[in-house]
């Protein structure tokens, strides 16, 4: 942090004396051809020059960021009044002592306190000094808003981590409870189970750490995790799939586990609700440069679909509302005996 702040105050110390050699040159070689007096031009510039950087300093440093960004605006108008006045006071002094009599002795016949004479120095160096300060301060309010883009991006990302990391778990606890079932009631699925499980937990620890993952291996997830829940309700659950344009598309990059909460939503509000013949249907198609996603699952009668989603869905919209800003669209239907959830999305 100490490297980085004395860095960036050589760049500041940098820029500013990039400004002085600027304003230095500028003055001199214009000055000097509109007079085609090369020499009184340097002369003026030189003796003037020293005056304009300790006003500018002052006004950077004290008039400015000391008082009027702090909010001490009686302060900062003795500044900057008392500014105007010491330094045009101390610039006719230097033009007048120096200056004068050797390039403009006609300036003499005035006196030193002729007060116009002085007023007109004073804003001839303050126009200087606030071209100065506003260069500054546009510098400086740019590097804050970099700094503070920099840190709403760590700060998303840190939450999109954390929220990332709470699908594991969600899914782990789901999990869980279908081999606890199927340990009761299937004993013999077991062996296959855990070999899908294994399946899925590889995938989780080699692949939900990425930032995006290719469609195929998204889907072939997806695909383990509905084959693992089959296990668990048999021939009375109806699984449709409509996705198998899209499992070649190995270019294809989307965040992982993106798809897999409407999924867990399905099992949970619906086959999980009931002994009966239920169904689900998946639908993921692409259209122009947006994925459609549409999950619908029977819900028993007499269900009623809890009005919140739980914690799979509200976590899955906040991800959205991190990856997606205003760019996604997640609509839920629920309906008499069935419920439709559809999400999309723009795709790389």
């Amino acid at each position: 942090m100490a490297r980085f702040s004395t860095l960036r105050s050589y760049r500041e110390v940098g820029a500013q004396g990039i400004f002085w050699l600027g304003y230095f040159l500028f003055e001199w070689l214009n000055t000097g051809a509109y007079q085609d007096n090369f020499q009184q031009s340097l002369c003026f510039i030189t003796l003037n020059l020293p005056l304009l950087i300790v006003a500018g300093y002052w006004h950077l440093l004290v008039t400015v960021r000391h008082f009027l960004l702090s909010g001490r605006m009686p302060g900062f108008w003795l500044s900057l009044i008392g500014g105007l006045l010491v330094f045009g006071l101390l610039r006719r002094a230097v033009n007048y002592t120096w200056f004068y009599p050797v390039y403009y002795p006609n300036g003499l016949l005035k006196s030193y306190w002729y007060w116009p004479k002085i007023l007109a120095e004073s804003m001839q160096l303050h126009l200087v000094v606030a071209l100065f300060v506003t260069v500054n301060l546009v510098r400086h309010a740019l590097h804050q808003q970099q700094l503070s883009e920099t840190y709403r991006r760590e700060k998303l990302s840190a939450e999109y981590r954390l929220l990332q990391s709470q699908v594991q778990p969600h899914f782990l606890f789901n999990t869980l409870n279908n081999l606890i079932s199927v340990s009761l009631h299937q004993p013999a699925q077991m062996p296959h189970l855990l070999q899908r499980l294994a399946g899925l937990l590889s995938y989780q620890l080699h692949e939900s750490h990425r930032s995006t993952v290719s469609i195929t291996k998204e889907l072939a997830y997806l695909t383990d995790y509905i084959s693992l829940e089959q296990i668990r309700y048999g021939n009375r659950l109806d699984v449709q799939t409509n996705f198998s344009e899209l499992t070649n598309l190995t270019n294809l990059l989307i965040p992982p586990m993106l798809l897999l909460p409407f999924v867990e939503n399905a099992f949970k509000h619906g086959a999980a609700q009931t002994e009966d013949a239920c169904w689900i249907q998946l639908h993921l198609f692409q259209s122009g440069d947006r994925l459609v996603y549409s999950v619908e699952n029977s819900v028993p009668d007499g269900i009623i679909y809890p009005s919140t989603t739980g914690l799979g869905l509200t976590n899955l919209k906040k991800r959205l509302d991190i990856l997606f800003p205003g760019n996604y669209e997640l609509v839920t239907l629920p309906e008499d005996g069935q419920f439709l959830a559809v999400l999309k999305f723009n795709v790389n």
